[in-house]
């Protein structure tokens, strides 16, 4: 079906559902025992039932304030600093069947609340897409001592600590490699200061194709990178797919109008049925006395 189509059949369905639901509505609070509670529960079945799990196709791209993949054997903590430990901050996509949320094992897709863990295990990646909040957000990841992790920052100031470095970053995409004696960092786009783990004093600012490796004792020079390099170390992106779940409201809207068009013949054809028969007992008598 064509655009044109599809957006003729909405127009259409979305005139004449009112009329059939207004219809089903008034005939359903006359049935016994409150039937009309079934109107809002099947909606809400049918909204459910046009749900579907679709691939992410542009992974540069957040409707959130930023978002963080991690490859596999990667884990790392997340702290929002205007949201309460209890408060969302985030959605969590997983590909694989090794991660884990706070110690618990994530299918497809999960709300992340503040302060919580992600750990993926082998052959697995997971996918953060942050909630958005005001413009002094602060978004902190520590606990982040092995593995790879690609972010972009969006408009919120990062704060990212590996085990040889603390990251500052905002309005910046990054990629990360953390080994046991190093910590490399490529700046795909934006700025970042990079400081040394164990004295922060020793900072240094890193730009956009530029990359720099920290060790445990030192903060190495930076030194300009190529596209093709920079791609060469987030090639692990590509093994990884990520889902997440849409509403067809077309095909719910389709399903609904069709069960209200066959609920409606269902609930007013006994009515009309039963006015027909109270109006041939009442000639039938008439004719009786007539003879």
């Amino acid at each position: 079906m064509d655009t044109v189509t599809t957006k003729l059949t909405l127009w259409r369905t979305s005139e004449v559902f009112p009329k059939i639901y207004k219809l089903l509505v008034s005939s359903a609070l006359n049935l016994p025992n409150n039937k009309a509670l079934l109107m809002p529960i099947l909606v809400a079945f049918f909204i459910l039932g046009g749900c579907k799990t679709v691939p992410i196709q542009d992974r540069s791209f957040s409707d959130e304030i930023g978002f963080w993949e991690q490859d596999k054997n990667t884990s790392a903590r997340f702290q929002h600093n205007s949201i309460a430990d209890d408060k969302t901050i985030g959605l969590l996509y997983v590909s694989g069947k090794d991660i884990l949320l706070n110690g618990t094992q994530v299918e497809n897709s999960s709300k992340m609340k503040n302060n919580s863990f992600v750990d993926t295990g082998p052959y697995s990646s997971a996918r953060i897409e942050f909630k958005a909040s005001d413009s002094t957000c602060l978004i902190r990841v520590d606990e982040f001592n092995f593995g790879n992790a690609y972010t972009d920052t969006s408009d919120c100031k990062h704060y990212i600590e590996t085990t040889h470095s603390a990251i500052k970053a905002q309005n910046a995409i990054l990629h990360i490699h953390v080994s046991e004696h190093q910590t490399k960092i490529i700046v795909i786009s934006g700025m970042i200061k990079v400081m040394l783990r164990k004295n922060e004093m020793q900072s240094i600012d890193v730009k956009e194709e530029q990359k720099i490796i920290i060790t445990h004792d030192a903060i190495n020079h930076p030194r300009q990178v190529a596209p093709s390099e920079i791609w060469q170390h987030a090639s692990w992106k590509e093994n990884h797919q990520f889902y997440k779940t849409e509403i067809d409201w077309h095909k719910v809207i389709m399903t609904i109008v069709t069960v209200a068009v066959v609920a409606a013949i269902v609930i007013l054809l006994p009515a009309s049925a039963g006015r027909r028969g109270v109006s041939h007992g009442h000639n039938s008598g008439h004719f009786h006395r007539l003879r």
